[in-house]
């Protein structure tokens, strides 16, 4: 049970409705998340904003920031994210057996040593942000990744925290 009302269809506005729909087509359905930000549609805009540039590929595959994300998620004990995020993973072609593995003990996940660089970055960035330094900096660029891949990395880091603060925040139950 959510811990504030979602909005349903039938309460949102002739926009929000437009805007439901589109989510709906995305994933196939209309996610606890948006309904729960249906009190504000302005919200639900950025947050599209920012997943559509982060998410996008890039210096880092789409494949890799959601990998990324699931295991921010398992950090953060969203259990709201870690099902959303296992769902895309499958449908990006990753076995669930994978994806339960990134979320719980990404150290010994079956990726590239490349690929572990950034979980075990992006594991600092989520529990002792303040602790990074150059040193973390330079181990992603020893493992091969660019600027480009690093700033990728930290914006995906950033916006998965973002989405676990606010599913836990709201008490959002999985959809699925």
């Amino acid at each position: 049970m959510s811990f504030v009302a979602l909005v349903t269809e039938e309460q949102a506005s002739p926009s929000l409705k437009q805007t439901y729909e589109q989510l709906r087509q995305n994933f196939g359905f209309l996610p606890n998340y948006f309904r729960a930000l249906g009190r504000s549609p302005r919200l639900i805009e950025g947050h599209q904003v920012l997943d559509a540039d982060i998410m996008k590929d890039g210096a880092l595959p789409r494949l890799v920031k959601e990998q990324i994300g699931l295991v921010v998620s398992g950090i953060n004990s969203s259990s709201y994210c870690v099902a959303v995020h296992m769902e895309i993973l499958h449908k990006l072609g990753v076995e669930k057996p994978l994806g339960r593995k990134l979320a719980t003990d990404h150290q010994n996940a079956p990726v590239e040593d490349k690929v572990k660089v950034l979980f075990q970055f992006a594991d600092k960035l989520t529990r002792r942000p303040f602790d990074i330094t150059k040193a973390d900096v330079d181990t992603v660029r020893d493992a091969g990744w660019g600027e480009a891949a690093l700033f990728e990395a930290v914006m995906t880091v950033a916006l998965f925290n973002l989405y676990n603060r606010v599913s836990i925040g709201l008490g959002l139950m999985a959809d699925f």
